[in-house]
Protein backbone atom coordinates (compact mmCIF):
# COMPACT_ATOMS: atom_id res chain seq x y z
CA UNK A 1 0.00 0.00 0.00
CA UNK A 2 1.39 3.45 -1.10
CA UNK A 3 2.07 6.42 1.26
CA UNK A 4 -0.47 7.91 -0.52
CA UNK A 5 -3.33 5.42 0.36
CA UNK A 6 -2.25 5.29 3.64
CA UNK A 7 -2.29 9.18 4.24
CA UNK A 8 -5.29 8.73 2.98
CA UNK A 9 -6.75 6.37 4.98
CA UNK A 10 -5.56 7.92 7.96
CA UNK A 11 -7.16 11.41 7.03
CA UNK A 12 -10.50 9.58 6.63
CA UNK A 13 -10.71 8.04 10.07
CA UNK A 14 -9.57 10.63 11.64
CA UNK A 15 -12.39 13.06 9.70
CA UNK A 16 -14.81 10.30 10.89
CA UNK A 17 -13.70 9.90 14.23
CA UNK A 18 -13.32 13.83 14.92
CA UNK A 19 -17.40 14.17 14.19
CA UNK A 20 -18.29 11.01 16.44
CA UNK A 21 -16.14 11.91 19.07
CA UNK A 22 -16.86 15.86 19.05
CA UNK A 23 -19.64 15.57 22.08
CA UNK A 24 -17.08 13.83 24.15
CA UNK A 25 -14.03 15.46 24.54
CA UNK A 26 -12.30 18.34 24.01
CA UNK A 27 -9.22 16.72 23.91
CA UNK A 28 -10.15 14.60 20.95
CA UNK A 29 -11.13 17.31 19.23
CA UNK A 30 -7.67 18.78 19.22
CA UNK A 31 -5.71 15.34 18.73
CA UNK A 32 -8.51 14.67 15.53
CA UNK A 33 -8.38 18.17 13.96
CA UNK A 34 -4.61 18.36 14.42
CA UNK A 35 -4.49 14.92 13.01
CA UNK A 36 -6.99 15.56 9.96
CA UNK A 37 -5.11 18.94 8.88
CA UNK A 38 -0.87 17.98 9.33
CA UNK A 39 -1.84 14.61 6.59
CA UNK A 40 -3.66 17.02 4.42
CA UNK A 41 -0.83 19.28 4.31
CA UNK A 42 1.27 16.17 3.90
CA UNK A 43 -0.63 15.38 1.04
CA UNK A 44 0.92 17.89 -2.24
CA UNK A 45 -2.14 17.19 -4.16
CA UNK A 46 -3.94 19.14 -1.46
CA UNK A 47 -2.89 22.76 -2.23
CA UNK A 48 -3.99 23.18 -5.45
CA UNK A 49 -7.55 22.08 -3.98
CA UNK A 50 -6.92 24.40 -1.20
CA UNK A 51 -5.33 27.47 -3.93
CA UNK A 52 -8.79 26.70 -5.89
CA UNK A 53 -11.29 27.33 -2.84
CA UNK A 54 -9.26 30.37 -2.22
CA UNK A 55 -10.45 32.03 -5.13
CA UNK A 56 -14.10 31.50 -3.82
CA UNK A 57 -15.38 34.78 -1.54
CA UNK A 58 -16.40 32.07 0.92
CA UNK A 59 -13.40 30.22 2.12
CA UNK A 60 -11.94 33.55 1.45
CA UNK A 61 -13.36 35.28 4.08
CA UNK A 62 -11.99 33.04 6.55
CA UNK A 63 -8.60 33.82 5.76
CA UNK A 64 -9.87 37.27 6.42
CA UNK A 65 -10.96 36.13 9.86
CA UNK A 66 -7.19 34.73 10.62
CA UNK A 67 -5.84 37.99 8.77
CA UNK A 68 -7.83 40.24 11.31
CA UNK A 69 -6.15 38.29 14.30
CA UNK A 70 -2.38 39.15 12.75
CA UNK A 71 -2.76 42.43 12.03
CA UNK A 72 -4.50 43.26 14.99
CA UNK A 73 -1.60 42.61 16.82
CA UNK A 74 -0.13 46.03 15.32
CA UNK A 75 -2.51 48.33 17.47
CA UNK A 76 -2.00 46.32 20.52
CA UNK A 77 -0.95 47.96 23.79
CA UNK A 78 -1.76 45.59 26.10
CA UNK A 79 -0.47 41.36 26.70
CA UNK A 80 -2.21 39.22 24.59
CA UNK A 81 -4.18 36.30 25.56
CA UNK A 82 -5.98 33.88 24.25
CA UNK A 83 -5.57 35.03 20.62
CA UNK A 84 -5.20 31.51 19.19
CA UNK A 85 -8.33 30.62 20.73
CA UNK A 86 -10.53 30.53 17.44
CA UNK A 87 -7.83 28.54 15.15
CA UNK A 88 -10.19 26.06 14.31
CA UNK A 89 -12.24 28.29 12.18
CA UNK A 90 -8.80 29.45 10.41
CA UNK A 91 -8.33 25.64 9.26
CA UNK A 92 -11.65 25.66 7.46
CA UNK A 93 -10.07 26.37 3.93
CA UNK A 94 -7.97 23.26 4.74
CA UNK A 95 -10.56 21.05 6.18
CA UNK A 96 -12.99 21.62 3.33
CA UNK A 97 -10.02 19.59 0.84
CA UNK A 98 -9.13 16.74 3.79
CA UNK A 99 -11.67 13.92 2.44
CA UNK A 100 -13.40 12.87 -0.77
CA UNK A 101 -17.57 14.03 -0.71
CA UNK A 102 -18.67 10.76 0.09
CA UNK A 103 -16.60 10.74 3.53
CA UNK A 104 -17.76 14.32 4.09
CA UNK A 105 -21.32 13.16 3.85
CA UNK A 106 -19.90 10.54 6.46
CA UNK A 107 -19.28 12.98 8.52
CA UNK A 108 -22.56 14.08 9.39
CA UNK A 109 -24.01 10.90 10.71
CA UNK A 110 -20.85 10.11 12.56
CA UNK A 111 -21.53 13.44 14.32
CA UNK A 112 -25.44 12.59 14.63
CA UNK A 113 -24.27 8.97 15.69
CA UNK A 114 -21.97 10.45 18.09
CA UNK A 115 -24.19 12.68 19.59
CA UNK A 116 -27.00 9.75 20.13
CA UNK A 117 -24.66 8.05 22.12
CA UNK A 118 -24.45 11.23 23.97
CA UNK A 119 -28.00 11.37 25.03
CA UNK A 120 -28.10 8.07 25.91
CA UNK A 121 -25.10 8.64 28.27
CA UNK A 122 -27.19 11.76 29.48
CA UNK A 123 -30.58 9.45 30.22
CA UNK A 124 -28.87 6.92 31.71
CA UNK A 125 -26.62 9.42 34.36
CA UNK A 126 -30.45 11.19 35.27
CA UNK A 127 -32.34 8.23 35.41
CA UNK A 128 -29.38 6.86 37.68
CA UNK A 129 -30.12 9.65 40.26
CA UNK A 130 -33.93 10.20 38.92
CA UNK A 131 -35.88 11.07 42.27
CA UNK A 132 -32.94 13.53 43.35
CA UNK A 133 -32.87 15.01 39.55
CA UNK A 134 -37.01 15.70 40.24
CA UNK A 135 -35.58 17.77 43.15
CA UNK A 136 -34.04 20.20 41.37
CA UNK A 137 -30.32 18.01 41.53
CA UNK A 138 -28.94 18.62 38.02
CA UNK A 139 -26.02 19.92 36.60
CA UNK A 140 -22.76 19.32 33.97
CA UNK A 141 -21.83 16.08 36.23
CA UNK A 142 -24.65 14.36 34.13
CA UNK A 143 -23.01 15.80 30.94
CA UNK A 144 -20.58 14.56 28.26
CA UNK A 145 -19.20 18.37 28.12
CA UNK A 146 -20.49 21.64 29.55
CA UNK A 147 -24.47 22.41 28.80
CA UNK A 148 -22.73 25.45 27.19
CA UNK A 149 -21.94 23.08 24.10
CA UNK A 150 -23.80 20.60 24.70
CA UNK A 151 -27.52 21.81 24.40
CA UNK A 152 -26.53 23.52 21.25
CA UNK A 153 -25.00 20.44 19.66
CA UNK A 154 -28.10 19.18 20.61
CA UNK A 155 -30.42 21.80 18.81
CA UNK A 156 -27.94 20.97 15.98
CA UNK A 157 -28.70 17.32 15.92
CA UNK A 158 -32.68 17.70 16.20
CA UNK A 159 -31.99 20.35 13.04
CA UNK A 160 -30.09 17.57 11.23
CA UNK A 161 -32.57 14.95 11.66
CA UNK A 162 -35.88 17.13 10.92
CA UNK A 163 -34.10 17.94 7.63
CA UNK A 164 -33.89 14.42 6.81
CA UNK A 165 -37.07 13.29 8.02
CA UNK A 166 -39.33 16.37 6.19
CA UNK A 167 -37.05 15.79 3.29
CA UNK A 168 -38.10 12.16 2.75
CA UNK A 169 -35.07 10.50 2.56
CA UNK A 170 -35.41 7.73 5.43
CA UNK A 171 -38.08 4.96 5.33
CA UNK A 172 -38.70 1.86 6.92
CA UNK A 173 -36.77 1.16 9.73
CA UNK A 174 -34.61 4.11 9.31
CA UNK A 175 -37.73 6.25 9.43
CA UNK A 176 -38.67 4.65 12.78
CA UNK A 177 -34.99 4.62 14.51
CA UNK A 178 -34.67 8.91 13.01
CA UNK A 179 -38.48 9.64 14.68
CA UNK A 180 -37.13 7.82 17.89
CA UNK A 181 -34.33 9.90 18.24
CA UNK A 182 -35.94 13.18 17.39
CA UNK A 183 -38.44 12.34 19.84
CA UNK A 184 -35.62 11.68 22.69
CA UNK A 185 -33.28 14.56 21.79
CA UNK A 186 -36.11 17.20 22.23
CA UNK A 187 -36.94 15.84 25.48
CA UNK A 188 -33.40 15.79 26.37
CA UNK A 189 -32.99 19.14 25.33
CA UNK A 190 -35.18 20.62 28.09
CA UNK A 191 -33.92 18.08 30.97
CA UNK A 192 -30.80 19.81 30.36
CA UNK A 193 -30.12 23.04 31.11
CA UNK A 194 -28.46 25.11 28.17
CA UNK A 195 -31.25 28.14 27.95
CA UNK A 196 -28.78 28.76 24.53
CA UNK A 197 -29.26 25.92 23.47
CA UNK A 198 -33.06 25.65 23.78
CA UNK A 199 -33.59 29.51 22.01
CA UNK A 200 -31.07 27.73 19.08
CA UNK A 201 -33.49 24.38 19.51
CA UNK A 202 -36.71 26.70 18.66
CA UNK A 203 -35.38 28.92 15.98
CA UNK A 204 -34.06 25.59 14.22
CA UNK A 205 -37.39 24.00 14.12
CA UNK A 206 -39.31 26.97 12.89
CA UNK A 207 -36.83 27.56 10.12
CA UNK A 208 -36.23 24.14 9.20
CA UNK A 209 -40.19 23.77 9.33
CA UNK A 210 -40.70 26.74 7.31
CA UNK A 211 -37.77 25.85 4.73
CA UNK A 212 -39.40 22.77 3.44
CA UNK A 213 -43.42 23.48 3.91
CA UNK A 214 -43.72 26.78 3.50
CA UNK A 215 -46.00 25.86 0.41
CA UNK A 216 -47.92 23.82 2.93
CA UNK A 217 -50.05 25.80 4.86
CA UNK A 218 -51.23 22.66 7.26
CA UNK A 219 -48.01 21.27 7.50
CA UNK A 220 -46.37 24.07 9.10
CA UNK A 221 -49.26 24.82 11.10
CA UNK A 222 -48.62 21.16 12.43
CA UNK A 223 -45.07 22.02 13.22
CA UNK A 224 -45.42 25.06 14.81
CA UNK A 225 -48.74 23.49 17.08
CA UNK A 226 -45.66 20.66 17.71
CA UNK A 227 -43.26 22.72 18.94
CA UNK A 228 -46.22 25.17 21.24
CA UNK A 229 -46.80 21.60 22.85
CA UNK A 230 -43.27 20.56 23.26
CA UNK A 231 -42.44 24.57 25.05
CA UNK A 232 -45.85 23.74 26.94
CA UNK A 233 -44.42 19.72 28.14
CA UNK A 234 -41.62 21.11 28.98
CA UNK A 235 -42.70 23.84 30.81
CA UNK A 236 -44.51 21.66 33.20
CA UNK A 237 -42.85 17.92 33.64
CA UNK A 238 -38.75 19.88 33.42
CA UNK A 239 -37.98 21.14 36.68
CA UNK A 240 -34.76 22.25 35.27
CA UNK A 241 -36.45 24.22 32.36
CA UNK A 242 -38.84 25.75 34.21
CA UNK A 243 -36.32 26.94 37.16
CA UNK A 244 -33.96 28.52 34.36
CA UNK A 245 -36.38 30.23 32.33
CA UNK A 246 -37.84 31.47 36.24
CA UNK A 247 -33.95 32.51 37.28
CA UNK A 248 -33.40 34.43 33.51
CA UNK A 249 -36.64 36.28 33.98
CA UNK A 250 -36.13 37.27 37.14
CA UNK A 251 -32.53 38.13 36.84
CA UNK A 252 -33.16 40.48 33.52
CA UNK A 253 -36.00 42.08 35.81
CA UNK A 254 -34.30 42.99 38.86
CA UNK A 255 -30.87 43.52 36.67
CA UNK A 256 -31.76 47.26 36.68
CA UNK A 257 -33.16 47.70 40.26
CA UNK A 258 -30.65 45.91 42.33
CA UNK A 259 -27.02 45.00 40.04
CA UNK A 260 -24.89 43.84 43.33
CA UNK A 261 -27.65 41.66 44.45
CA UNK A 262 -27.99 40.23 40.96
CA UNK A 263 -24.59 39.19 40.74
CA UNK A 264 -23.34 37.77 43.77
CA UNK A 265 -27.06 35.33 42.76
CA UNK A 266 -24.82 34.64 40.07
CA UNK A 267 -21.58 34.03 41.66
CA UNK A 268 -23.07 32.10 44.22
CA UNK A 269 -24.94 29.92 41.86
CA UNK A 270 -23.27 28.41 38.92
CA UNK A 271 -26.65 27.31 37.36
CA UNK A 272 -27.61 30.48 36.39
CA UNK A 273 -25.76 33.71 34.72
CA UNK A 274 -27.89 35.66 33.01
CA UNK A 275 -27.06 38.76 35.31
CA UNK A 276 -23.65 38.02 34.90
CA UNK A 277 -23.90 38.19 31.01
CA UNK A 278 -25.94 41.33 31.01
CA UNK A 279 -22.89 42.96 33.47
CA UNK A 280 -19.65 41.83 31.36
CA UNK A 281 -21.74 43.38 27.77
CA UNK A 282 -22.64 46.37 29.48
CA UNK A 283 -19.46 47.27 30.84
CA UNK A 284 -17.78 45.83 27.67
CA UNK A 285 -19.98 48.29 25.50
CA UNK A 286 -18.38 51.28 27.29
CA UNK A 287 -14.96 49.55 26.27
CA UNK A 288 -15.71 49.80 22.49
CA UNK A 289 -16.95 53.35 22.75
CA UNK A 290 -13.42 54.31 23.83
CA UNK A 291 -12.14 52.50 21.08
CA UNK A 292 -14.93 52.21 18.78
CA UNK A 293 -13.13 51.35 15.03
CA UNK A 294 -9.94 49.52 15.85
CA UNK A 295 -11.33 48.20 19.28
CA UNK A 296 -7.87 47.03 21.34
CA UNK A 297 -6.28 44.49 19.61
CA UNK A 298 -6.00 40.63 19.19
CA UNK A 299 -6.24 38.95 22.31
CA UNK A 300 -6.36 41.93 24.41
CA UNK A 301 -9.96 41.40 25.83
CA UNK A 302 -9.16 39.60 29.03
CA UNK A 303 -6.44 42.21 30.26
CA UNK A 304 -8.33 45.53 29.13
CA UNK A 305 -11.37 44.59 30.91
CA UNK A 306 -9.77 43.30 34.01
CA UNK A 307 -7.40 46.88 33.98
CA UNK A 308 -11.06 48.32 33.25
CA UNK A 309 -12.48 46.52 36.57
CA UNK A 310 -9.37 47.46 38.73
CA UNK A 311 -9.44 51.35 37.82
CA UNK A 312 -13.38 51.90 38.21
CA UNK A 313 -14.91 52.68 41.04
CA UNK A 314 -18.19 51.00 40.14
CA UNK A 315 -18.93 47.17 40.92
CA UNK A 316 -17.53 45.26 37.71
CA UNK A 317 -16.49 41.31 37.98
CA UNK A 318 -13.24 40.61 36.31
CA UNK A 319 -13.52 37.73 33.28
CA UNK A 320 -11.96 36.26 30.21
CA UNK A 321 -14.51 37.03 27.70
CA UNK A 322 -17.69 38.77 27.88
CA UNK A 323 -19.60 35.79 27.19
CA UNK A 324 -21.04 37.02 23.76
CA UNK A 325 -18.90 36.48 20.60
CA UNK A 326 -20.55 39.39 18.92
CA UNK A 327 -19.09 41.63 21.73
CA UNK A 328 -15.77 39.94 21.85
CA UNK A 329 -15.25 40.37 18.19
CA UNK A 330 -16.19 44.52 18.68
CA UNK A 331 -14.05 45.05 21.70
CA UNK A 332 -10.83 43.49 20.35
CA UNK A 333 -11.21 44.76 16.86
CA UNK A 334 -14.07 47.49 16.39
CA UNK A 335 -16.20 48.05 13.73
CA UNK A 336 -13.48 47.34 11.42
CA UNK A 337 -13.00 43.63 12.36
CA UNK A 338 -16.75 43.15 13.18
CA UNK A 339 -17.73 43.71 9.81
CA UNK A 340 -14.58 41.00 8.93
CA UNK A 341 -16.42 38.61 10.83
CA UNK A 342 -19.92 39.20 9.95
CA UNK A 343 -18.75 38.85 6.48
CA UNK A 344 -18.04 35.18 7.10
CA UNK A 345 -21.93 34.29 8.25
CA UNK A 346 -23.11 36.39 5.07
CA UNK A 347 -21.07 34.46 3.03
CA UNK A 348 -22.24 31.53 4.25
CA UNK A 349 -25.89 32.82 3.55
CA UNK A 350 -24.82 33.80 0.03
CA UNK A 351 -23.44 30.19 -0.77
CA UNK A 352 -26.45 28.49 0.36
CA UNK A 353 -28.58 30.61 -1.71
CA UNK A 354 -26.87 29.51 -4.63
CA UNK A 355 -27.01 26.07 -3.70
CA UNK A 356 -29.72 23.80 -5.84
CA UNK A 357 -33.10 23.29 -4.31
CA UNK A 358 -32.93 19.55 -4.00
CA UNK A 359 -28.91 19.76 -2.10
CA UNK A 360 -29.75 17.68 0.88
CA UNK A 361 -27.89 20.17 3.33
CA UNK A 362 -29.58 23.50 1.38
CA UNK A 363 -31.55 23.90 4.86
CA UNK A 364 -28.78 23.55 7.14
CA UNK A 365 -26.19 25.38 5.07
CA UNK A 366 -28.45 28.56 5.67
CA UNK A 367 -29.49 27.65 9.37
CA UNK A 368 -25.82 27.28 10.62
CA UNK A 369 -24.65 30.61 10.29
CA UNK A 370 -28.26 32.15 11.70
CA UNK A 371 -28.22 29.68 14.35
CA UNK A 372 -24.57 30.61 15.33
CA UNK A 373 -25.30 34.35 15.41
CA UNK A 374 -28.04 33.93 17.30
CA UNK A 375 -26.51 31.78 20.38
CA UNK A 376 -23.44 34.17 20.15
CA UNK A 377 -25.80 37.08 21.85
CA UNK A 378 -25.36 34.62 24.78
CA UNK A 379 -21.85 33.05 25.12
CA UNK A 380 -18.57 32.87 23.03
CA UNK A 381 -19.11 30.37 20.33
CA UNK A 382 -16.57 30.65 17.98
CA UNK A 383 -14.24 31.30 20.52
CA UNK A 384 -15.45 28.12 22.16
CA UNK A 385 -13.53 24.69 22.38
CA UNK A 386 -16.55 22.61 20.93
CA UNK A 387 -18.67 24.91 19.44
CA UNK A 388 -16.22 26.28 17.67
CA UNK A 389 -15.19 23.05 16.77
CA UNK A 390 -18.77 21.76 15.57
CA UNK A 391 -18.94 25.34 13.26
CA UNK A 392 -15.38 24.21 11.49
CA UNK A 393 -16.81 20.80 10.84
CA UNK A 394 -19.87 21.28 9.60
CA UNK A 395 -18.93 24.13 7.27
CA UNK A 396 -16.06 22.18 5.98
CA UNK A 397 -19.25 19.77 4.94
CA UNK A 398 -22.22 21.86 3.99
CA UNK A 399 -20.17 23.93 1.56
CA UNK A 400 -18.22 21.64 -0.12
CA UNK A 401 -18.88 22.96 -4.08
CA UNK A 402 -18.44 18.80 -5.41
CA UNK A 403 -21.34 17.69 -2.80
CA UNK A 404 -23.86 19.62 -5.10
CA UNK A 405 -21.99 21.74 -8.02
CA UNK A 406 -19.12 22.94 -9.81
CA UNK A 407 -16.46 25.46 -7.97
CA UNK A 408 -16.97 27.35 -11.52
CA UNK A 409 -20.01 27.82 -11.81
CA UNK A 410 -19.96 28.81 -7.70
CA UNK A 411 -17.80 31.95 -8.96
CA UNK A 412 -19.57 32.93 -12.32
CA UNK A 413 -22.62 33.31 -10.09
Amino acid sequence: MSIIRVNQKLRNFSFLALGFLMPFSAAAISIFMLLVILLTLLDSKSYQRIYNNLKTPLFQSFVLFFALHMIGFYWLEVESINWHKSWMIWMIPILVVSVNKNIARKGVYAFVIGMMFAEIYVYYNIFSIWKEYLNGRYGDFLLPISHIAYNPFLAVSVGLLLTTLLAGQYKNIRLIVAIIFLITMVANMFMTGGRAGQVGFIFIWMAISYYYLRKNTIGLFGMLISLVFVLIIAWNFSPVFQDRALKAIDEVSLYRENVEKTLETDINNSSTSVGLRLHFNEHSLKLLKDSPVLGYGTGSFENVFNKYSDNSQELIFKTSNPHSNHMLILVQFGIFGFLIYLNMFYQQIRAANLMPREYEFRAMAFVLPLFFILISFYDSYIWGHHTQALFAYLTAIFYRFDLYQTQDDYIQK
